[in-house]
């Protein structure tokens, strides 16, 4: 990944996606306005089928930052819903596939983001249950469950006991983002 990333786009499925990358950004000393950071959330672009929208325009992204001349990140989140997070992967299409010179970065959380979030606030969960409800919504929660994550993901760092397997799983790809 290129040194000096000129602006991040963001593809996410919600607003839960886009505030937790968000404030993951700012822990890091990262610009997290526009035009630096452009997100683009299916919750405001389509009225459900989130999944399958950020699917669709992955390849449209991709293939976008890898035309352009400067520097371009590109954060995937997608759920892994039902599916494992292999799976929810291999469903991303990419012709050419990523290679490493790709500024692409895909966080998939297994069964949904929010228990990311209730995971790095220290919360008792596992990757089956729902913990969509309530929504972590409070900024505070997710301001810490930023920068748990972005502590978890240090070189040489010790992953708290309530770390989810998707979590532990994704954190060299968290610390890609800085």
């Amino acid at each position: 990944m290129p040194e000096r990333i000129s602006q991040t786009i963001l593809l996410c499925e919600d607003d839960e996606h886009e505030r937790l990358v968000r404030a993951y950004l700012k822990a890091c000393g990262h610009n997290t306005k526009e035009p630096y950071l452009r997100p683009r959330n299916a919750s405001r672009a389509v009225n459900g089928g989130n999944v399958g929208w950020v699917i669709r325009e992955f390849p449209n992204e991709l293939n976008a930052c890898r035309k352009r001349h400067a520097n371009t990140l590109l954060i995937v989140v997608v759920d892994a819903d039902d599916f494992t997070t292999g799976e929810r992967r291999e469903q991303l299409p990419c012709d050419p596939p990523l290679s490493s010179g790709d500024s692409v970065v895909i966080l998939i959380p297994k069964r949904h983001v929010e228990t990311w979030i209730r995971s790095a606030t220290g919360g008792k969960v596992n990757e089956v249950d729902d913990y969509k409800r309530p929504k972590p919504t409070n900024s505070q929660i997710i301001d810490e469950a930023a920068r748990t994550i972005r502590g978890w993901s240090r070189d040489n760092p010790t992953p708290g006991p309530t770390c989810v397997t998707s979590l532990r799983d994704a954190l060299p790809e968290w610390r890609r983002v800085g």
